[in-house]
């Protein structure tokens, strides 16, 4: 990866040489004055949150006045990407600054195959929290991580301080304890969190995970600058709500309403709050104007069994149309982003990865560096005007037993994607319930629901962008789909 650090100074001269104006001095007077105090960072990660889940981003139930207050004070990206439609390599990639199937995670799987038992980073891989602790950060995780156990686990990658992560994708139960009564699957015990044990029984795990990042928050004295990692398990199953809030939006439902689940929008709103009493809990330290805060999602919506509606965008978690991968991002750096700004520049989960570096002026490991496959999206943050550099945008998801069955549901279909500009190729592959392999062809500008498969009109941009993902696979030395193999190693697990 290349220019993965341009000095801030560098970058206000490269973007005012063509005049300079009396708003521009003012914020490289204030940015000038962060280059002496590097600023902290706090990654805020919601678990399954959909792109139209909140109310800035169009839900017609969901109250969430903090993050929409915090929208309002920042730049938001109307057109963010998860890096998969799926948890495990979405948050490998957020960790590693690559593709997924850079580092062989295309499903959940283990790496470079499928059998169901989970992804691990590869020691070699250099997670942004050992980057940035290298660079004199202080470091912290609190809550969902999933990428990996043992050596794997947050404090062993790079995080000083490691808070109820648990070892599977989502908690026992969202009220305390948090821990599971039954014992017939050995991923009951992997889901326990631990640490949490202060929390009286029926006390909310959103609610506590908050409070603990509060007092991470507070801890910190202000000789390091720190990057706290908060990842939410909500809004991912099991979906439990508040009761009190439950109650509330059981009458706010309407007959026109798409979002229809009271309890899915508690949590939405449990969410919400947590949120806010971060951003508090940073004012109340006197950490506010010198702290990054960057709020997304893992991936899309899980828009089956009534939970939640990506509309427009078409289907949701674990499905390869925009419902899938496309999430809110919301940027607030103090002095440099412009207050209710909006970016349509596509950015992805592994772009934060060098942008966090260049925030913290850190060298992170160079050779390492080289991998990357994200970019540096600060001068976007500097300017919302400013256009990155134009990039195709891969992904591959392969068979994942976890969420496999027979008969297998369109979302989990096997699928090749790519994004260039406006069109977006996918390359549907066969599978073992005598599904045939197809391609789809979409133009997002013009049809961002999905509703037109351009193929037959299209069919010379169908054979460039398969050459494309044909090339990028070959580059990245990506995982190779086998359906007999996948499935011929696997056949009991229906």
């Amino acid at each position: 990866m290349k220019n993965i650090f341009i000095p801030i100074c560098s970058l206000f001269f490269l973007l005012g040489c063509k005049g300079i104006k009396k708003d521009d001095v003012v914020q490289n007077s204030t940015r000038s004055h962060q280059e002496s105090k590097r600023p902290n960072i706090v990654f805020i990660l919601a678990d399954d949150l959909g792109n139209s889940d909140l109310g800035f981003t169009g839900s017609d139930l969901h109250q969430t006045p903090n993050l929409d207050k915090l929208a309002k004070e920042s730049m938001y990206f109307d057109h963010g990407m998860s890096a998969h439609p799926t948890c495990q390599p979405s948050r490998i990639a957020i960790q590693t600054g690559k593709f997924p199937a850079h580092v062989g995670a295309v499903s959940h799987g283990d790496l470079r195959q499928v059998t169901g038992n989970g992804n691990e980073l590869p020691k070699e891989e250099v997670t942004i929290g050992t980057a940035l602790n290298m660079a004199g950060y202080n470091t912290g995780h609190i809550g969902k991580w999933h990428v990996g156990t043992g050596e794997n686990s947050p404090e062993n990658r790079g995080y000083e301080v490691d808070i109820a992560s648990n070892q599977f994708c989502c908690p026992p139960n969202y009220f305390a304890p948090f821990i599971t009564t039954a014992h017939g699957d050995y991923r009951d015990e992997l889901a326990n969190i631990q640490g949490l044990e202060e929390y009286p029984d029926g006390f909310n795990l959103t609610d506590a995970l908050s409070m603990e990042a509060a007092k991470f928050i507070k801890s910190q004295n202000g000789e390091k600058p720190f990057f706290l990692n908060l990842a939410f398990y909500a809004v991912h199953t099991p979906i439990q709500g508040k009761k009190n809030l439950v109650d509330k939006y059981k009458k706010l439902i309407k007959p026109t309403s798409r979002h229809r689940n009271p309890t899915y929008a508690a949590m939405v709103e449990t969410l919400d709050d947590g949120v806010g009493r971060v951003l508090k809990a940073l004012k109340d330290a006197g950490l506010e104007d010198n702290t990054i805060v960057v709020f997304t999602s893992d991936n899309g919506g899980a828009n089956y069994m009534n939970i939640t509606d990506n509309y427009p965008l078409r289907e949701g978690k674990g499905s390869s149309y925009e419902g899938g991968y496309r999430v809110p991002v919301i940027v607030k750096w103090p002095g440099v982003t412009k207050p209710n700004s909006i970016s349509h520049e596509r950015i992805i989960g592994y772009d934060f990865y060098p942008s966090f570096l260049s925030i913290a002026h850190a060298e992170g490991n160079k050779k390492y560096n080289e991998e990357l496959d994200g970019i540096d999206i600060t001068p976007v943050l500097i300017n919302p005007a400013s256009k990155l550099a134009t990039r195709e945008f891969h992904f591959l998801k392969y068979l994942s037993l976890i969420h496999y069955k027979i008969p297998i549901v369109d979302r989990n279909r096997c699928v090749e994607t790519v994004i260039n500009g406006d069109w977006k190729l996918m390359e549907f592959l066969p599978m073992p319930d005598n599904y045939e392999g197809h391609f789809e062809l979409y133009n997002l500008k013009n049809d961002p629901a999905e509703t037109t498969n351009l193929v037959s009109i299209h069919p010379e941009k169908v054979e460039e962008l398969k050459a494309s993902m044909e090339e990028w696979k070959v580059r990245i030395d990506a995982p190779r789909y086998d359906m007999e193999k996948f499935y011929g190693e696997n056949k009991t697990n229906d």
